[in-house]
């Protein structure tokens, strides 16, 4: 090889040097770049999460006040329809005070629950109401006065009321067991809007 091919050869191989040189500088100077841009990304995420996860805790948690609030008047309502309970305290007044609370809870929150649960709910109050009944008019009870269980007028524990009578439906009445079905699936849909499908709530 000549002196000239060597020289050019060696040019060459000072050229890749400094090339490989240059090339490391670069990724050694984009790296922390790299690792800044990746964690600030990062960083934005993980916020986006936490943001996330705290509004969903206090949703769940709006959706537990809600449900101590109106369980135990669903339970009474429920109750009183299928001769269960506390049935012999719980007035017809009662009920329909009971059922309007609810209604303006459960619609004043509806947006916060599921739309199941929604629907759940509408099924079990019309299956123990039989509402627009007349302009002006209170919904109707679908139940006996005076059934296989009792006369609510005698067992009643306190004054019975003689327009009581007429706040019950004088049609067909759901059976025991379709009300309860209701009021299990409308449960239900309230455990597992509060994130309790397969705890049983004491």
């Amino acid at each position: 090889m000549s002196i000239q091919s060597k020289c050019a050869v060696y040019k060459m191989s000072e050229s890749w040097k400094f090339g490989l040189q240059v090339l490391q500088l670069l990724v050694s100077a984009s790296v922390p770049v790299i690792i800044a841009i990746f964690g600030a990304s990062l960083n934005r995420r993980l916020k986006s999460i936490d943001q996330a996860q705290w509004q969903n805790r206090k949703i769940i948690e709006i959706r537990l006040d809600i449900y101590k609030e109106i369980s135990p008047k669903m339970n009474s309502m429920y109750c009183f329809c299928v001769w269960v309970g506390d049935w012999k305290e719980i007035s017809p007044e009662e009920m329909v005070r009971l059922k309007r609370q609810t209604d303006k809870t459960v619609n004043v929150y509806r947006h916060i629950f599921s739309e199941n649960f929604y629907k759940s709910y509408n099924l079990f109050i019309h299956e123990i109401f039989e509402t627009f009944t007349g302009p002006g008019e209170d919904a109707k009870i679908r139940s006996e006065v005076r059934g296989g269980n009792g006369d609510r007028r005698i067992v009643f524990q306190a004054e019975w009321k003689a327009e009581w009578d007429r706040m019950f439906s004088s049609g067909k009445n759901p059976s025991p067991a379709e009300i309860e079905r209701r009021y299990l699936d409308l449960m239900h849909e309230f455990r597992s809007c509060i994130g309790l499908t397969e705890i049983e709530i004491k």
